[in-house]
């Protein structure tokens, strides 16, 4: 209990803010958009009826809170988002002590986990980003527990577990990348762990199956090797806001563009991609009516129906855009863009892998969480590079936040040990 304490008042102060937030600041707070809408998809997996825009896992969770009580769906829906998220704060501290020796920080950093508005604003979402952020928050823990204490259990949890947070969403798909890629490091650094990362490996390989397996239901169902076609609406976005699709050598889709890109780029995008249209209207059915809609709701409404032009064509059409020196220009803005924003960020990262190189080079250790934490953020930057780099990067973020905070809070670790003349060490890079 008393090694505990802390965490103790952490979760008391955490759960006094909520109530508080919640219950005084913002009574009944519910949070949708259009988005929300497209996650009360029919589908059935089992029978091969799957969504092409969106990994079930969500779509599951609003199901069974629908069978659980029509009348106190929402309700429901909450106290669960809002359960969870109290309850990760528990891993979120202990994943904070083992990567930051400063118990000052710990608790600071944690009390900033289960507090921050823009985090614990999720939980009245009626979308997947409060299940990511508790879901990345898992993961981590995760990997954290077994860089202390490997297990054949743990390693094969973590390979599975990958599987269930990219049905969540297919922005976890990095973690494809990211399992192997650690696990082929520990190999090569630690042999008695060999005959447990085959565990490992067993995990990754069913979660690949997984992903491939769904990837051929949604080919079978809906005619695209595909995880999900939100990242074509994300292509047409860019090319029409670049002025790239003028050389994507479809006159007919250039005209189209051409003739209602000056109410929005987003009417244009519909238009060629009506299918998703027919898809937002079919889920809004079974969008619980009693809510009022919201603009961007009442926006993709007043769509017109069109013809459903096939993915093939509007596939090749997006990629001849792309191929251009005007797309690669506005590419090259918009990561300009990305940069500055997030300038302070990619500082730290800068800076917190110079030293974590320097600590390996001299003590022959690795720092494994904040080396894990740094691959994973980068690897998300990769991946909104390569989608085209939309508008919305703090929400792309959103599943990386726990690995963020993690990766500033211990660079401030090591900032205080510096000024203080500690060891690396203490600071949780290990340098003996």
């Amino acid at each position: 209990m008393k090694k505990n304490i802390n965490l103790i008042g952490i979760l008391l102060l955490c759960l006094f803010y909520r109530v508080y937030y919640f219950g005084v600041l913002h009574p009944n707070a519910i949070l949708y958009n259009s988005d929300s809408v497209t996650y009360f998809a029919s589908i059935d997996i089992f029978k091969g009826i799957i969504d092409a825009y969106r990994t079930p896992l969500y779509i599951y969770v609003l199901r069974f809170f629908e069978n659980l009580s029509k009348e106190n769906f929402l309700r429901y829906l909450i106290l669960f988002q809002q359960t969870i998220s109290f309850l990760s704060i528990i891993p979120f501290y202990f994943i904070s002590k083992s990567i930051v020796r400063n118990k000052y920080l710990v608790v600071i950093t944690t009390i900033f986990y289960g507090c921050w508005h823009y985090l614990i604003n999720q939980n009245v979402n009626i979308n997947p980003e409060c299940l990511c952020i508790v879901g990345s928050t898992l993961i981590l823990f995760m990997f954290v527990k077994y860089i202390e204490k490997p297990t054949r259990y743990i390693a094969i949890a973590i390979g599975l577990f990958s599987f269930i947070l990219i049905m969540l969403k297919p922005t976890y798909l990095i973690l494809l990348g990211v399992v192997p890629v650690f696990g082929v490091i520990r190999f090569i650094f630690f042999r008695e762990e060999r005959k447990i990362l085959y565990w490992g490996l067993i995990g990754w390989f069913v979660a690949v199956a997984g992903v491939s397996g769904y990837c051929e239901m949604n080919n079978k169902y809906n005619g695209n090797f595909l995880l999900t076609k939100v990242a074509l609406n994300n292509a047409i976005d860019s090319i029409i806001i670049s002025g790239a699709y003028k050389y994507g050598e479809d006159e007919e889709f250039i005209a189209i563009i051409d003739a209602t890109k000056h109410y929005h780029f987003y009417v244009s995008q519909f238009l060629l991609n009506n299918d998703d249209i027919d898809v937002y209207k079919r889920s809004y059915e079974r969008f619980p009516q009693y809510l009022p809609p919201t603009a961007d709701m009442l926006f993709v409404a007043s769509i017109p129906p069109t013809v459903n032009y096939p993915y093939t064509r509007l596939n090749q059409f997006v990629k001849k855009s792309q191929h251009t020196t005007i797309y690669f220009k506005y590419i090259m803005n918009r990561m300009m863009d990305m940069c500055l924003q997030y300038i302070i960020l990619f500082l730290i990262i800068i800076l917190e892998s110079i030293i974590i190189v320097y600590a390996f080079v001299k003590y022959k250790n690795i720092a494994w969480a904040q080396s894990l934490c740094i691959f994973f953020v980068v690897g998300q930057f990769i991946t909104i590079i390569i989608g085209g780099i939309g508008s919305a990067y703090d929400r792309l973020l959103l599943a990386s936040s726990p690995f963020i905070i993690q990766i500033i809070t211990s660079f401030l670790g090591i900032l205080i040990s510096f000024f203080k003349k500690e060891k690396l060490s203490e600071s949780g890079i290990p340098s003996t």
